[in-house]
């Protein structure tokens, strides 16, 4: 059987997340690269408010719910989500969301944080197809895992200017990194550091030891992965 710790990096990861996404929607990083270089604001090109605007998060877990928290101090007009199994009427009421299925998720959000986990299912669950079918300047944000977004179809999409920008911290084949994403100048790209803080190590190494302590002293896991959720019933 096997274990993970899912409520472990909830914080850190929404923290980056949205972190990624002001950097994308107001070129933060562009600024202070242009500011060490002495250029000040030339060639920065002007930001989007994120007011009034829609989010759409894929994968409304943890993680996903968390970034609603964490959003809804943005006066965004909507913060709507697509997910495998839809969340109770309390929980949506808690966090402010409004399900949506896939294609209309895809067509209606100015912004698309993915918060999925890789299976067959979600492999380029973002490729050619759904970048088409999304508005115009959508900002992408993926801090899930890399495989869940097509990169040569999001370069693609950056090239023709459908997608606004990305921000992305996980990839495909990482540390390996698409050199068409590298050399894009509206990209915001972190080393896989979503849960790279003192304290989310402290709770991961902690459930990790607390879920090996109930599989010895009780045959049983705290937090099994879902496929062998079946199993703990």
């Amino acid at each position: 059987m096997v274990s993970h710790t899912p409520s472990a990096v909830d914080d850190a990861t929404a923290d980056i997340t949205v972190s990624l996404l002001l950097n994308c929607s107001r070129n933060i990083l562009a600024g202070h690269d242009n500011v060490r270089a002495g250029r000040w604001k030339y060639g920065v090109r002007m930001g989007t408010d994120i007011q009034n605007k829609v989010l759409g998060i894929v994968g409304a877990g943890g993680i996903g719910r968390t970034v609603a928290k964490r959003m809804a101090g943005f006066d965004m007009k909507k913060i709507q989500y697509y997910n495998r199994t839809r969340l109770s009427d309390k929980v949506e009421k808690q966090y402010g969301l409004v399900y949506v299925d896939f294609d209309t998720l895809l067509k209606t959000s100015d912004i698309i944080s993915v918060h999925c986990p890789l299976n067959e299912e979600t492999y380029h669950l973002l490729s050619y197809k759904e970048f088409a079918a999304m508005k115009d300047n959508v900002i992408i944000i993926n801090t899930s895992r890399g495989k869940v977004v097509h990169e040569i179809a999001l370069v693609n999409a950056l090239e023709r200017g459908k997608v606004l920008s990305a921000g992305l911290d996980v990839f495909e084949e990482e540390p390996k990194i698409s050199p068409g994403l590298l050399s894009h100048p509206r990209c915001v790209l972190l080393p896989h550091m979503g849960t790279f803080t003192n304290e989310s190590s402290y709770k991961m190494e902690k459930l990790v030891l607390d879920n090996m302590i109930s599989a010895i002293e009780h045959q049983t896991l705290l937090t099994p992965v879902v496929e062998h959720r079946k199993f703990f019933k």
